[in-house]
């Protein structure tokens, strides 16, 4: 079932302490996976579910935007960064402006996952770069542990962070549907990209895909 994008929208505007929270859940890995996404990153930089800018603040090699859908999320942005209101399905980028379009944990929340990689495709620049994060659970090593852990711990343990039950048996099922390592490459190359290479996190927690822009996308 496709996340319902109203849903989402409230959720992410309403969470407290979203960002700590990831960092205790993930035992600090998210700040690693993140820093590799900005090892690969190329000129103009646009990220999209950008949520509190904290990719934004990590690159700073040059000029940069994030795009979010959840009000409130940028709201509580912290430094000088340029934010813009926006939806990944529909982002109000003119065509070919970036060199590098990031998403960091956020693609499993969109609707329609092709159209939003069609919308990456066009607002890069010929050749330019898609770099997306995302989780995935229930295909590695340790499937056995990371299922409950994610379907079940991280629930319980919600309510002491300031987040709720409900919302993290959502991103439990985000997680679980989300595409793996051929279904993204599918998608990828519909959308005009080339998957050049992924990384693999985590013993199959998480991926960094890298994608490069061959074409136009008609549609």
């Amino acid at each position: 079932m496709a996340p319902d994008k109203r849903r989402v929208e409230r959720m992410f505007s309403n969470m407290r302490l979203y960002e700590a929270r990831n960092v205790i859940f993930s035992l600090g890995q998210n700040l690693v996976w993140r820093r590799y996404l900005i090892r690969e990153v190329e000129g103009k930089l646009l990220d999209v579910a950008t949520g509190e800018g904290n990719v934004l603040r990590l690159y700073r090699r040059g000029f940069k935007v994030g795009v979010d859908i959840a009000m409130g999320m940028l709201r509580r942005a912290k430094g000088n960064l340029l934010l813009v209101r926006g939806d990944a399905e529909n982002l109000p980028i003119r065509d070919a402006t970036f060199n590098t379009v990031s998403i960091a944990f956020g693609l499993r929340n969109v609707p329609d996952k092709l159209a939003a990689l069609r919308e990456f495709n066009r607002v890069l620049k010929p050749g330019g770069k898609v770099l997306i994060l995302e989780m995935k659970v229930g295909d590695g090593i340790l499937s056995w542990l990371q299922i409950p852990y994610v379907a079940i711990v991280m629930p319980l343990l919600a309510p002491l962070f300031g987040g709720s039950v409900g919302d993290y048996i959502y991103l439990f099922r985000s997680i679980l549907n989300f595409p793996g390592p051929r279904e993204m490459e599918e998608l990828l190359v519909a959308s005009g990209f080339t998957l050049e290479r992924f990384y693999h996190f985590h013993l199959g927690s998480s991926y960094l895909y890298v994608g490069r822009k061959v074409g136009e996308v008609r549609t």
